[in-house]
């Protein structure tokens, strides 16, 4: 298989878990889904920059303050992912969090807080170094902030 067949078969992959994820969480009205791999996971609803359709992720997060945090790693691909470049579009979305939803602003976590964040990412979910090294681009953390 060819690198760009195996891509794609990793996107479709990806996108079937996170709709199964996403459908678990509200068939079992949360009971299964708050979690991933030992992380909370916070489902982020933003709107599709091409097609204007509300898309949702479930993502793993850590706590900041009154914010949440979360990284654009895609798994470690080298691709940015899609509800990233959507809230790069259109910032304002909705969280939901241990069954309570609220709207967030989304932005790009300055300087200081990328390294800070990045190596608490790290602390609680070691897995994501890994995805910090696979991955040939800088991944990003992204803070969701209550409005």
């Amino acid at each position: 298989m060819n690198q760009h067949a195996y891509t794609r078969c990793v996107r479709l992959a990806a996108k079937a878990m996170t709709r199964v994820h996403v459908a678990a969480y509200r068939a079992t009205r949360g009971r299964i889904g708050t979690t991933w791999l030992g992380g909370e996971v916070v489902f982020l609803a933003t709107t599709g920059r091409r097609s204007g359709r509300r898309r949702i992720a479930p993502l793993v997060c850590i706590r900041d303050d009154s914010a949440l945090a979360v990284v654009a790693s895609n798994g470690g691909s080298d691709r940015t992912p899609d509800w990233w470049l959507n809230l790069q579009h259109q910032p304002l979305a909705e969280i939901e969090l241990g069954g309570t939803k609220r709207l967030v602003r989304a932005r790009l976590a300055d300087d200081d807080e990328q390294e800070s964040l990045a190596d608490s990412f790290v602390r609680a979910y070691p897995r994501f170094e890994r995805y910090r090294q696979r991955a040939r681009r800088a991944i990003p953390v992204v803070v969701l902030a209550a409005m």
